[in-house]
């Protein structure tokens, strides 16, 4: 690397800030709505109203928790490269390795997963984190600043992430795992009332959420590998 170069720090994409905030206020809406209406059991359709209440709200506070950990993890992982070393902030710890310490550069292609690797620590980038320009910066840095010898799986990396590697400025995606999150959330409000006897409608709804979601997630990883593999 240039000797004279400053350390450059790589945040995550503000889309994970944006999708922790939507799903913690969602969960948080849906919950109380849902465990008030089980717990007042107005209409008296709850067989058990408070241990259904208590349950609904376990079960939206442990997504909502990790709606918090997303935005947590926003604001307190980053991946600063400087003249001689990585270091990779987590959310609660910090783990440093100068280049002249790697012993093995991983280059995982499905996951786009990059492991770094010393004596002593090592830690994974998730090179799909960054903007794109981002993603570009760190690939060309890790691969021109690690002995070649180091490195495993560079060659299918760079045929499945070809993209990175394009001459051509192609604009950044938005995230995709948003609704796909979403359409769970309601497949799950939906199973839950129909657990608790409200009615067959509601299994058949979730049912459609659920299938609507899988349906989703495959189209996007479909085009995501054909985007990936095509030169």
């Amino acid at each position: 690397m240039n000797d004279n170069q400053p350390t450059k720090c790589y945040r995550l994409r503000r889309d994970y800030l944006y999708l922790g905030i939507l799903g913690s206020i969602l969960c948080l809406i849906f919950g109380t709505g849902f465990s008030l209406a089980a717990y007042w059991n107005l209409d008296g359709s709850f067989r058990y109203p408070v241990p259904t209440a208590i349950f609904i709200v376990v079960f939206f506070s442990f997504i909502m928790l990790l709606g918090i950990w997303i935005i947590l993890a926003y604001y307190r992982e980053r991946l600063e490269i400087s003249r001689d070393a990585l270091i990779k902030h987590d959310v609660f710890h910090v783990t440093e390795i100068a280049f002249d310490e790697i012993t093995q550069l991983q280059w995982f292609s499905l996951s786009g997963a990059i492991l770094v690797e010393s004596r002593f620590q090592k830690f994974k980038i998730h090179i799909d984190n960054f903007q794109k320009s981002e993603q570009i910066e760190i690939t060309e840095c890790l691969r021109n600043s690690v002995e070649y010898d180091l490195q495993e799986g560079w060659d299918k990396y760079r045929r499945l992430k070809s993209s990175l590697f394009e001459t051509t400025d192609q604009p950044v995606k938005p995230i995709r795992f948003l609704p796909v999150i979403l359409v769970l959330i309601f497949a799950g409000v939906f199973f839950i009332a129909w657990w608790y006897d409200r009615g067959v409608h509601f299994l058949v709804v979730s049912l459609i959420n659920l299938v609507v979601a899988i349906r989703w997630f495959s189209r996007f990883r479909k085009e995501r590998l054909k985007n990936s593999s095509s030169v």
